[in-house]
């Protein structure tokens, strides 16, 4: 646990979603804020650790890609140590494996105790096709009832993590009051 001078424990917030929510939006929308926290992309520091070889990250074996998975989360804790501040990671809890066809949780047995907060963002099976389809940059499935199952996964998981291992969570949905929403969690 990072404690800064005032004895006062450091966040350590997951913000995640499924593909396609709007996290990076909403993030485009806090960082015009003043906020005195770390902001940091789970899957920007593996694109760096791994480079031209992240477009393969899916296809890799599970065991391969849980010991990258421990190599970004220490990565974290020293962004926050360096920093000596709350820390908010684009993450994941779950992923559609495009492998296997099954949607994994990819939280690992570290990032329950590494994490203080979990904030999810929810939205509706229509508002998400909707995007995916917009958005041809990246290949995301666009079968509505998959879709469904993505976000009712993503959400139990969130719940149970929050239960199981102590974490806050935070649910926002998706509406024109997120950021909002997001700025009252970020600064109390």
């Amino acid at each position: 646990m990072t404690i800064v001078d005032n004895g006062v424990p450091l966040r350590k917030i997951c913000f995640t979603g499924v593909r396609g929510v709007g996290k990076s939006t909403l993030l485009r929308e806090i960082d015009k804020e003043d906020l005195d926290m770390c902001f940091t992309s789970g899957s920007g520091i593996l694109q760096e650790m791994m480079g031209d070889a992240y477009s393969h990250f899916e296809y890799l074996p599970e065991y391969k890609k849980y010991v990258y998975r421990l190599r970004v989360r220490d990565t974290l804790q020293k962004i926050q140590e360096q920093h000596g501040k709350d820390l908010l990671v684009d993450s994941h809890l779950t992923v559609y494996n495009l492998k296997t066809g099954n949607i994994d949780l990819i939280f690992t047995h570290m990032d329950y105790r590494f994490y203080t907060d979990i904030i999810l963002l929810d939205s509706t099976p229509e508002r998400i096709y909707t995007y995916r389809v917009r958005d041809i940059s990246k290949k995301r499935i666009i079968d509505k009832e998959l879709i469904h199952k993505e976000l009712e996964f993503e959400k139990q998981e969130a719940m149970r993590l929050s239960a199981e291992c102590g974490l806050r969570l935070h649910i926002i949905e998706m509406n024109y009051t997120a950021t909002e929403n997001m700025m009252s969690i970020l600064r109390s």
